[in-house]
């Protein structure tokens, strides 16, 4: 089992010939000396670890992280404790969420993140910010920064998923957005086909994956005594979340999957939802579920090198998360991906896809707890990358033109 990303070297995605990048690019150390990752939560969390230490190697800038939304929540596991820089931390006071997990509470909390996030930016002052992915909070986050006139650098845009409305908030921080990081060219090329001017756009793999390279996994001993679970046996990790756009209450979809569960003979970590409409069901559903049982723990959050060291002993990866989608062809494991919160998103052929119904469920799993089906994703290239992506976006980073030419936008 493999720690290596073994997948080509990325192309650049070429524009149209008449898109033409300014006349005048200027230096990073002219045109941009502040810049700022906006962090909300544990999903973006990791994914940033391998590019604020490369940012911060760079003395010509100064780099910090706003970091506010579930970070702060104990609730969530306050992951801020955990979140570990090698740059600056602001920490944005957030009230994170209105009381409850409904529709209402989620608009509410995006709301006081805009008037948060605006206070951030007028006290740090960045020349350009970060923000990754695609969901309320940091939509949010992107709108403060257009208010402020704040360049903003996006990462993971362009890509598709079909269960959530997250595609609706990645797509339009992408239209608020002036420099784009795409995982793969075909994102890239969606991202083009949003008339996004083509010198704008970027191929550069999947940040995340940078971390793999010389990645040692904690021994078998060490990893079972961190989670109490004995990862010598069978051991399957269960990340599954609210589909916001599925026709079945979030309480529907997580009884289907426990179906599934209790027939598993395996031990089974479950890692505890984020603050998606319809969190709340989900949590009581796996509380229940794991009371009385001594072969199962729900772990709010987990460091990035206990979560992968899980991946790398782990038997079956089982639910909706996009770590299964991206990151976990790099450890040769098996996934069942279930329903359509990832329907539309490029994987690897560890991916089993399962719509949410119980049989369909436990048939997949079938197959991809089959011995031969593990060994043969032994060499499985990851489409993601080749672990350079920092590396690619401080060289993007050096040669964009000055601030007022990112903020005008044809």
């Amino acid at each position: 089992m493999t720690s290596q990303i073994t997948s080509p070297d990325l192309p650049q995605t070429p524009g149209p010939s008449t898109d033409k990048p300014p006349v005048q690019p200027r230096s990073a150390q002219r045109g941009i000396q502040r810049i700022a990752c906006i962090s909300t939560s544990r999903a973006d969390a990791g994914i940033y670890q391998p590019l604020l230490r490369a940012l911060a190697e760079q003395t010509d800038w100064q780099v910090s992280c706003l970091a506010g939304g579930t970070h702060l929540s104990d609730a969530f596991g306050r992951t801020i404790d955990g979140f570990k820089l090698a740059a600056r931390v602001g920490l944005i006071p957030v009230s994170h969420f209105a009381p409850g997990d409904s529709a209402a509470a989620a608009a509410e909390t995006a709301g006081r993140a805009v008037i948060e996030f605006s206070k951030a930016l007028a006290e740090a002052r960045p020349d350009l910010v970060f923000v990754l992915g695609d969901r309320t909070e940091m939509l949010a986050a992107a709108l403060a920064a257009v208010i402020h006139n704040v360049p903003i650098a996006h990462l993971h845009g362009g890509e598709q998923t079909a269960g959530a409305y997250d595609d609706n908030c990645r797509h339009a921080i992408t239209k608020l957005s002036h420099v784009h990081f795409a995982a793969l060219p075909q994102y890239a090329e969606r991202i083009a086909a949003m008339d996004e001017q083509a010198w704008r756009i970027h191929t550069v793999g999947a940040p995340s994956l940078d971390d793999l390279n010389g990645f040692q996994p904690l021994p078998i001993t060490e990893l079972s005594a961190a989670t109490g679970l004995d990862f010598s046996r069978p051991t399957w990790v269960v990340a599954f979340y609210p589909e916001t756009l599925s026709a079945d209450s979030p309480a529907t979809q997580v009884e289907t999957l426990l179906a599934v569960l209790r027939e598993a003979d395996a031990n089974l970590l479950i890692v505890g939802t984020n603050a998606d409409v319809g969190h709340g069901a989900f949590a009581d559903a796996y509380q229940g579920f794991a009371s009385g049982r001594s072969n199962v723990r729900i772990i709010a959050s987990l460091t990035k090198h206990h979560f992968w060291s899980c991946l790398t002993h782990a038997q079956l990866l089982i639910g909706n998360s996009s770590v299964g989608i991206i990151e976990a062809a790099s450890f040769g494991l098996p996934v069942v991906n279930i329903g359509d919160r990832q329907a539309e998103r490029i994987r690897s052929g560890n991916v089993i896809d399962a719509p949410c119904e119980t049989r369909k469920i436990t048939a997949a799993v079938n197959r991809a707890t089959l011995p031969a089906f593990r060994d043969a994703l032994a060499s499985l290239p990851n489409p993601y990358g080749n672990g350079q992506a920092a590396k690619k976006i401080i060289a993007v980073l050096k040669a964009l033109p000055d601030r007022q030419t990112l903020l005008r936008k044809a």
